[in-house]
């Protein structure tokens, strides 16, 4: 039947035809290849995101487990179990009663606010020590992310919280929160209140914090090498699990990490129903129950949103906790690309035989050497060479329209490298004063205090803060707190050598790393220089209020070998600065 087809039709025509039946063959065979290409790809990523958020989980709690034995055993919170302790016994009316009228219920701050009053003026000496010991309790569960900080007796009164809720001043053992986890969690160790115990309770819905979930920490206090005094517990909200389990990176549109407990309760906000899941969303599906008994592995099967998924699971065991770790990801995204490149490649395939019938091999080969050009100098720009030079023939086809593309392209891609730096750089500093933020600050700190171990070298943390800050704020407006911070930030920088490193951390806050100093009466010098510069330098800002500086000096290795202990031991003297009159520093 193609004897009588012209040779420019018919040669065009088997061509194709032979084409498309090979193509149709071999795309089935791929698609199936690559579609279990693909699902294996992803089970081995989905297995690393979810053992990656396993090990930050561990990590995490590892962190508050050593956080807690750490504080148990520092002078401050033992001193302040024992001085509680002491003032409690001292309050002769119901203690309940009197401290909950003291700073609940006659505190003048709003509710959620109550931690901001200090201390009582009524005269006791409880209120004394609730004047010594807040700021230190108070800043701790700031600085740390903990919602809220207990020191609790032997006999199980709540003598001290940082939050002062219902359930301060109460006791774990007779009051109304006796059959709550913190009760649990007072009694386990009260059981066995041996050195270095720790409990863990899991999440609750708490009634004393607007029945949000919570968990306690526990560990016991002891004084004089053995004697049991107390127990210090630390209240952990759930956006510390969240921010562990909701980062998204790698997991596509539709991936997403959970926990849940044996209750088949989420434990984790789930990232496409928020705040709405937490001890909310019940998940029964298999992947959950072999978690649970302690099975790890990966399938697909309809999960909780009835959308058929990718899902890996393994069990998470952390002292009393038993839970189910989930990753998954819908197999419909899994195979999304697969999808899409059929899809292209038909339709590619109907263009090209359209191609060859009408304009022959010469177009073909006429394209083929360009765009083979343009393939190349694509992946260099796809990696971030921006420095290749685009020389394609001068032409006014599509294949010249593609050569302009590409210098569009290559001139977006350097913009965008340079709006990434941009962005880098506000992300890293603040946007007031041009500073540095907390971030770089404990990057540097970290670096140095690596650099130091090994070069056995001297180096000063500083802890900042402005006096009369908020005075200023609300007496002469924001406006001027503005430009006080930026007067600050500059003096700063002119009076610090050009290797020293300021950052603002806070409000009217500062950290200030002073390099190569040789000894802590060195340190001293460059503190009361920075105290007297702003003295005089602000009193120019802000005539009418005097504005100053106390300061917080620590000393590497002297006071601590570590950032964090650095930062806490400068943030303490700058207390003690404060309580000292003010405007001066102190070690």
């Amino acid at each position: 039947m193609f004897d009588n087809m012209k040779i420019k039709n018919k040669l065009p025509f088997v061509i194709i035809t032979f084409a498309l039946i090979s193509a149709i063959i071999t795309g089935g065979i791929s698609f199936k290849y690559s579609a279990d290409q693909l699902t294996s790809s992803a089970e081995g990523k989905l297995t690393a995101l979810l053992e990656s958020r396993k090990e930050s989980l561990t990590h995490y709690f590892e962190i508050i487990s050593k956080d807690i034995v750490f504080q148990s055993r520092s002078p401050t919170v033992r001193e302040a179990m024992a001085s509680f302790g002491e003032g409690w016994k001292l309050i002769d009316s119901d203690p309940k009663r009197a401290l909950q009228a003291l700073y609940i219920s006659d505190n003048p701050f709003d509710v959620g606010q109550k931690e901001s009053l200090t201390h009582s003026d009524d005269g006791s000496i409880y209120s004394k020590y609730h004047s010594d010991f807040h700021g230190y309790f108070r800043n701790l569960a700031a600085t740390h992310g903990y919602y809220d900080i207990f020191l609790v007796n032997q006999k199980g009164d709540i003598v001290y919280s940082v939050k002062k809720e219902n359930d301060y001043a109460t006791n774990l053992l007779r009051g109304e929160w006796k059959d709550s986890h913190i009760a649990e969690a007072f009694i386990q160790i009260n059981k066995n209140p041996s050195v270095g115990s720790l409990y863990l309770t899991d999440y609750f819905n708490y009634g004393p914090s607007n029945n949000e979930p919570e968990a306690f920490l526990a560990t016991p206090i002891h004084i004089k090498g053995e004697e049991y005094i107390g127990v210090l517990i630390f209240q952990m909200p759930i956006a510390a699990l969240n921010s562990v389990m909701h980062v998204t990176a790698g997991m596509g549109e539709t991936g997403e990490t959970f926990l849940v407990g044996s209750d088949r309760l989420m434990r984790s906000d789930s990232r496409f129903l928020g705040s709405k899941s937490i001890l909310k969303t019940r998940v029964d599906t298999d992947s959950v129950d072999k978690a649970l008994k302690g099975i790890s592995g990966i399938h697909t099967e309809m999960d909780y949103r009835d959308e058929e998924v990718l899902s890996a699971f393994a069990p998470f065991k952390y002292m009393s906790l038993n839970w189910a770790i989930i990753a998954e990801v819908e197999r419909a995204e899994i195979l999304l690309g697969l999808y899409e490149l059929t899809a292209i490649l038909l339709t590619a395939m109907l263009i090209g035989s359209v191609g060859i019938l009408l304009v022959g091999y010469y177009i073909a080969s006429d394209i083929a050497t360009p765009i083979s050009n343009m393939t190349t100098i694509m992946n260099r720009l796809a990696d971030n060479d921006l420095d290749i030079n685009i020389s394609v023939s001068q032409r006014k086809d599509e294949v010249g329209c593609m050569a302009k593309a590409l210098e569009v392209f290559k001139s977006n891609a350097i913009e965008r490298d340079k709006l990434q730096k941009k962005l880098t750089h506000m992300a890293h500093h603040d946007m007031l004063t041009g500073l540095p933020t907390r971030k770089l600050i404990m990057d540097r700190l970290q670096d140095i205090t690596a650099e130091s171990g090994k070069e056995s070298r001297t180096f000063a943390v500083m802890f900042a803060d402005l006096d009369n800050f908020k005075t200023v704020n609300d007496t002469l407006g924001h406006h001027i707190g503005d430009e006080v911070i930026k007067t600050a930030a500059r003096i700063f920088k002119e009076s610090l050598k050009e290797e020293d490193f300021v950052a603002r951390i806070g409000g009217d806050e500062f950290i200030i790393l002073v390099t190569d100093v040789a000894d802590a009466d060195a340190a001293l010098i460059v503190a009361n220089k920075l105290v007297v510069a702003i003295k005089t330098g602000l009193s120019v800002v802000c005539a009418t209020i005097p504005v100053t500086l106390s300061l917080g000096v620590a000393i590497y290795p002297e006071d601590a070998g570590d950032v964090t202990s650095l930062i806490r031991h400068a943030d303490e003297a700058m207390y003690r600065a404060k309580e000292a009159s003010k405007n001066r520093c102190s070690r």
